[in-house]
């Protein structure tokens, strides 16, 4: 009987007992307060889940996930409640009894219940207060996929010219210009890997498929110090993660170009796989005009993306990524355009433990254009190609939930060639090539962001680069009394294997935080950027005639340094956010070319070019509604872009050394995105987009000479353009099955519904005894209607 009781007893004392749940760190010794870590994924896919929220169940503190899954937090012996809630999984409750530092994860479980309302957000829903980013924005594949289309195919660039401080050149354009930057200070990677030129068809569509980007962020303020390059923005486009649990995938059928996607386990929990693959087809539209010029063009893009993901075990995994474009365009039977992008990307990531996360990348990147006349006796292929060496190791160090510490080298290796002219057969035009460019561009940085109080928070690093324009290569010494071109030569020095120049210099980043209350913050930013390769170009938006150029004797590298101050506040519990940012930038060094500049084929481009400073400066208004049936935002920018070329010789200023509106500057960009759920299935969306006439020069008259009529210009960028403006509309259907192969989505879009003719570019027609006159050519100035069928597989 004795033991019948001791049993009693046992068990009465045991039911009393507190549960301990998940022991951590049992007989790991170490001195309290322990390092806490783990990561949250997919239970079904192995995905790792960003943005993932660790709260710590009756008290006010805890942490959420980065782009990998994973979490550190700071906690003292005892016992714990951890809840665990990620938009689009099951909430988790889980106790755990630490006793040391230790490590705990969590699979999460999908949510297949059908919301009345929708949410696009990838973070905490107040991350827009509590955060210390100034001006990054983040968006998610979900929300973009909403928009309307042309030709029946996302554009995941043209969704970003829709934020504030981020406009486009014109109609369908290449390039965006970030906060009055440049198009080429922007640096936009995918998966890692730097692109140079990131459009198909001249920015009728961006290179990247859809089917595999989880998301796009945007870096316009404060920029972290681990990105270098380039001066105004980070554009970092981020692949979707492996699936490690079961195969999936998409097939998209559209009226201009179609596309697919497959993801799986190559060996299930170790090694997944995703690629995919998109083709257009548009000329069986250009077929159907009137215009025979038009209807004699041809056009056609493809892309492919292969990601292989491999898990080592619990702390190691490799990353490889792929990635190939091309484009053929040709107008009528005018000269040719090609040009190419390929990537790859190996990637490392280790956790060395608790506090501690290593990543090492190696990535490979080329972009190749060529222009090619196949006209008889004339026929030629001009090629330009810019190869793109980059290796990287980054440490991230989480000390405490509240602080953050990142640090690392790169090292990039680049070669430039600016251009190998190659004759045809039976061809009279002889070859010729230009000298190419070799750099070696370095970087340190360091980063730290910390929460110094409850309220008040600061993410500052410090960024060094260094670049060496390396020889073999010819420079020319210009006597500096006179203006530089080629009759000022005094001597050419023959470069071997050395530095023929180098520059270096610090750059600063920093953001202050201070959060009045749970729904209002102020914040305040100051970066300053170095860039050392520069677009030269006299368009007002990306060609595959531009060219490429590195710093070198007579170009300095471009130096952007920016101030920002926003104040953001929410309201009806973080379902509306509203922002207004304000900016200013001082731009050193920028790039501009002389009255009449030659810049095709010219292995002397210093003679034809000038460098110059610039300001822009502007404010952002902001309003997201990220919740609910009915969802979008709106935002206007006021802003000028300004610039200055002033020298002691007459033909190397410009408009007298005054100051002059960029080619892109634009002070009044209005955009509405609103979409609305009819229903379960269905959503219908619009966007309507304002902006201000681009600047041109205008000819102020003609004048005789030798018996040639020729336009004289007197002022630079002196009159507007008309205004853009633009309603998209778009009515997209889902269907559900229990077989896949039955569930998909059905989009109908009509792109520029009132037909506007925006204009695309601006060009002179001169007849005699007449003024110069000034004409626009509009891209797409009618209705045009598009369909695509998405089906999951």
């Amino acid at each position: 009987m004795r033991w019948i009781a001791a049993s009693l007893l046992f068990l009465l004392f045991h039911s009393a007992w507190p549960q301990r749940g998940i022991i951590i760190g049992y007989g790991k010794k170490a001195e309290p307060p322990f390092q806490v870590s783990g990561t949250v994924y997919s239970g079904a896919t192995g995905e790792k889940l960003e943005g993932a929220n660790i709260l710590i169940e009756r008290q006010s503190t805890g942490t959420s996930t980065d782009t990998e899954g994973n979490f550190s937090m700071t906690l003292y012996e005892g016992f714990y409640t951890l809840r665990v809630s990620v938009i689009g999984y099951e909430t988790q409750l889980k106790s755990i009894n630490v006793r040391g530092p230790g490590s705990i994860n969590f699979p999460m479980k999908e949510n297949i219940i059908e919301l009345d309302e929708v949410v696009f957000q990838s973070k905490e829903a107040d991350h827009n207060i509590s955060s210390k980013e100034i001006g990054k924005e983040v968006l998610k594949i979900e929300s973009i996929k909403t928009l309307p289309t042309l030709g029946g195919e996302v554009n995941v660039l043209r969704s970003l010219t829709l934020l504030p401080g981020v406009s486009t050149q014109g109609e369908a354009s290449s390039g965006m210009n970030v906060r009055g930057g440049g198009i080429d200070q922007n640096l936009i990677l995918l998966g890692g890997a730097t692109l140079y030129n990131p459009y198909h068809l001249f920015g009728f569509f961006s290179g990247f498929n859809s089917s595999v980007v989880r998301d796009v962020a945007l870096h316009k303020g404060s920029i972290p110090a681990n990105y270098g390059g380039r001066a105004s923005s980070v554009v970092d486009v981020s692949y979707k993660k492996g699936n490690f649990g079961q195969w999936e995938g998409d097939l998209t059928l559209g009226t201009s170009a179609s596309k697919f996607s497959v993801r799986g386990p190559v060996v299930k929990d170790r090694l997944s796989l995703m690629t995919a693959g998109r083709i257009a087809y548009p000329n069986w539209l250009l077929r159907q005009t009137n215009d025979p010029n038009i209807a004699n063009s041809t056009a056609s893009f493809f892309d492919t993306n292969l990601v292989l993901n491999y898990i080592i075990n619990e702390a190691n995994n490799l990353e490889y990524s792929f990635y190939l474009s091309g484009d053929q365009f040709q107008f009528a039977n005018n000269i040719e355009n090609q040009w190419e992008n390929l990537a790859h990307v190996f990637r490392w990531n280790s956790t060395i433990n608790q506090w501690i996360f290593l990543q090492f990348n190696a990535t490979h990147s080329r972009y190749t254009s060529n222009l090619i006349d196949d006209t008889p006796f004339n026929n030629f292929d001009l090629e330009t190609r810019i190869n793109h060496n980059e290796f990287g190791l980054d440490f991230t160090l989480t000390p405490g939930e509240k602080q953050t510490i990142k640090t690392g080298v790169q090292v990039k290796l680049l070669e430039n060639k600016l251009g190998t002219l190659k004759p045809g057969d039976g061809s009279v035009v002889q070859p010729d090539a230009i000298d190419p460019e070799n750099a070696i561009e370095s970087g340190l940085y360091f980063q730290h962001d910390i929460d110094l109080i409850r309220k008040l928070g600061i993410s500052y690093g410090l960024r060094y680069s260094d670049f060496r324009n390396r020889g073999p290569g010819l420079v020319n010494e210009y006597d500096p009394a006179q203006p530089r071109d080629l009759n000022s030569v005094v001597s050419t020095r023959d470069f071997g294997d050395e530095d023929i120049q180098t520059y270096s210099g610090w750059e600063p980043r920093a953001a202050l935080k201070f959060q009045f209350d749970k729904s209002t913050s102020v914040k305040a930013g100051f970066s300053r950027a170095y860039q050392y390769i520069h677009l030269i170009t006299n368009t007002t938006s990306v060609s595959p005639t531009d060219t490429w150029k590195l710093s070198d004797p007579f170009l300095e590298p471009q130096i952007v340094t920016q101030y920002s101050l926003g104040f953001f506040k929410n309201f009806r519990g973080n379902r509306i956010e509203t922002s207004i940012q304000g900016f200013y930038k001082d731009l050193d060094n920028l790039v501009e070319y002389k009255d009449g500049a030659d810049l095709f084929l010219n292995p002397n481009l210093e003679t034809e070019l000038v460098s110059g400073t610039g300001e822009a400066y502007g404010l952002e208004f902001y309003l997201n509604k990220s919740r609910g049936r009915l969802y979008g935002w709106l935002s206007y920018t006021y802003s000028r872009s300004l610039r200055r070329v002033s020298s002691e010789f007459a033909d190397e200023r410009i408009n007298g050394g005054r100051f002059f509106p960029s080619n892109f500057d634009s002070p009044h960009n209005l955009n509405a995105v609103a979409n609305y759920r009819l229903g379960k299935n269905v959503v219908a969306s619009g966007i309507f987009s304002y902006s201000t006439g681009r600047p041109f020069t205008l000819p102020q008259g003609k004048f005789l000479y030798d018996g040639v009529d020729l336009a004289f210009f007197n002022e630079r960028n002196n009159i507007r353009g008309p205004a853009q403006h633009r309603l998209d509309l778009s009515l997209q259907f889902s269907f559900t099955s229990k077989h896949k192969i039955w569930s998909g989505n059905w989009t109908f879009a009509i792109y520029n519904v009132y037909g506007r003719n925006n204009p695309f570019s601006v060009f002179f027609q001169d007849f005699p005894g007449q003024t110069p006159g000034a004409y626009q050519l509009s891209v797409v100035g009618a209705p045009f209607p598009s369909i695509s069928y998405e089906v999951k597989l």
